[in-house]
């Protein structure tokens, strides 16, 4: 079952795949220790993702690997370059994932290639992955994977198992200049409501100095001749309201700020 998940490929609408994967690879789901609070017991806190393991690392990193080869082996076949700026693709690479900086060193080619990690046995991986393909099986250490792949501007994103990780592939002194890189905060929405999709705001149900409690409804978005009901996600007081009942918003407007 964890497999056939693994291979089965839906986009564009929310899905429970990653949370099914997840149970499948459950120790006590496994064994068949189950009762009727077993998700409330498991996942208590919700379920966000599995955290790779250091051998789930040392797996994708290599798929992702194996990817970047690929594209980059493709790249240096591009006729009319000019013999100085032909594209070299080296054997030393740094993968980095989930935090973690993993050298490696290839040997291989196309269809295959092994991967020696600096902390452990070489891993040979074999695919047939090629460019733009949404998923793929690699078999990696002799284990087939199978595992759905994209591109998150230079990072390769990989999902397998309730993981949903994103690497990057860079020789050494590419990792070198990209550690020298100033690191972006995220904004802070944590105090805003914003509208979660195209729409026209048709009701707001609060005024500013409103203190309003947590599932508490103060707005209505409606899109696609559908209402849709936002809630507070925490007692808050409103400090702003930013739209108006009949003004169209995009994704991520302003409706709202709490203090």
């Amino acid at each position: 079952m964890g497999k056939a998940l693994d291979d089965f490929e839906v986009e564009g609408i929310g899905h429970n795949l990653p949370f099914l994967s997840a149970v499948m690879e459950n120790k006590r789901f496994r064994e068949g220790r189950l009762t009727t609070a077993f998700i409330a017991e498991e996942f208590p806190d919700g379920f966000s993702g599995i955290k790779p393991t250091a051998e789930d690392k040392r797996k994708l990193a290599s798929a992702a690997l194996f990817m970047h080869l690929a594209r980059e082996r493709r790249a240096s076949r591009i006729s009319g370059a000019m013999d100085n700026h032909r594209r070299i693709v080296g054997n030393e690479w740094i993968a980095f994932l989930d935090g973690e900086a993993m050298p490696v060193s290839t040997v291989g080619g196309n269809g295959a290639l092994s991967a020696q990690f600096e902390d452990g046995l070489p891993l040979t991986v074999e695919s047939g992955w090629t460019p733009g393909a949404a998923h793929a099986h690699f078999t990696v250490g002799g284990e087939i994977l199978g595992i759905k792949t994209s591109f998150a501007g230079t990072g390769i994103r990989l999902r397998w198992r309730g993981m949903d990780v994103t690497a990057f592939v860079r020789s050494p002194r590419v990792a070198e200049l990209a550690g020298l890189m100033p690191k972006k905060k995220a904004a802070d929405t944590s105090k805003q409501l914003l509208c979660p999709m195209p729409g026209m705001i048709t009701s707001i149900s609060v005024k500013e100095g409103d203190t309003v409690e947590a599932g508490q409804a103060v707005a209505i978005v409606e899109a696609m001749k559908m209402e849709n009901v936002l809630r507070a996600e925490r007692k808050a007081v409103v400090k702003r309201i930013a739209a108006k009942v009949g003004e169209s918003l995009g994704v991520d407007d302003t409706i709202m700020e709490f203090a």
